[in-house]
């Protein structure tokens, strides 16, 4: 089993660059190789039992989106890969090797995919939100992960696999494959932020301030960064505790929005913040 693993691994790897394709294979196999016994090594895939609809593949629109035969589109849920050129902006690195992995893996499952949908069930782009799987049942979310070419971001109410995209996203960072190897995705601190910043980042602060509204809760890091909890997403949240933050210093992951008083992030779920421990 470990075998198999290591080998459909090298195959799904090899349209990465070389150096981060030689580092991931000699991490996943020896990673593979130290397995707790408690740990099944099926089980870094985020496997399913209960795969609910399978279905072919059209074409892969980019490293998280992709259509099938009867014209449905589909957003991968849990993850977030980056982006391809589109209007006036480039693509960002990364983005053309994971549409790549996408395709490898669609095409080595012939063509076809498993799919579990979410509780919520299309974004606001219509598209179809689903986890998808390989005939194996190994996640394709976790696939991508463990590459390095996805960011794990959990996004109620479609939280069921939150826990081990987290663990898959983590293997990636801690080896620093993928995007983890680029300096926009290190965790920076308020007066490291310029103008220049904005998407996905990850940013660490103390908290000034912390208070309700009618809309839902704002957390304000130093005098340059609010956060917004909108009442919809309080439900995830406790408030009384989130108002015992102020003065702590938390690390928070995110999409980064620069503006005249600074930044502004969304903050949708506990899972994108954590509370440094003194």
């Amino acid at each position: 089993m470990i075998n198999s693993i290591v080998v459909s691994a090298k195959a799904k790897l090899h349209t990465l660059p070389c150096t981060t394709l030689k580092k991931a294979l000699f991490i996943s196999a020896f990673f593979i190789g130290f397995l707790p016994s408690s740990v099944s090594a099926n089980s870094l895939y985020c496997p399913s039992r209960h795969i609910t609809q399978t279905a072919a593949v059209r074409y892969v629109h980019d490293g998280d989106t992709l259509k099938l035969n009867n014209n449905t589109k589909i957003r991968l849920l849990g993850i977030d890969t980056p982006e391809l050129a589109r209007q006036h902006q480039a693509t960002q690195p990364f983005a053309q090797q994971a549409k790549r992995a996408l395709q490898k893996l669609v095409e080595q499952n012939q063509d076809h995919v498993g799919l579990v949908g979410g509780i919520e069930k299309f974004d606001k782009y219509h598209r179809r939100l689903a986890h998808l799987y390989l005939s194996n049942g190994d996640s394709i979310q976790a696939h991508l992960l463990r590459l390095g070419l996805a960011t794990a971001y959990t996004t109620p109410p479609n939280i069921r696999l939150n826990r081990c995209y987290q663990q898959a996203e983590a293997f990636a960072r801690q080896q620093k494959l993928g995007i983890w190897s680029l300096p926009q995705y290190q965790i920076k601190s308020l007066p490291q932020l310029t103008k220049k910043d904005s998407g996905f980042r990850r940013i660490k602060g103390r908290i000034s301030r912390a208070y309700p509204t009618k809309n839902g809760f704002w957390i304000v890091l130093g005098n340059k960064l609010r956060i917004q909890i909108r009442q919809r997403d309080l439900v995830y949240f406790k408030p009384q505790e989130l108002q015992q933050l102020i003065g702590k210093s938390i690390q928070i992951r995110g999409w980064l929005h620069p503006n005249k008083r600074g930044f502004y992030m969304n903050l949708r779920h506990p899972d994108n913040f954590s509370v440094k421990q003194r």
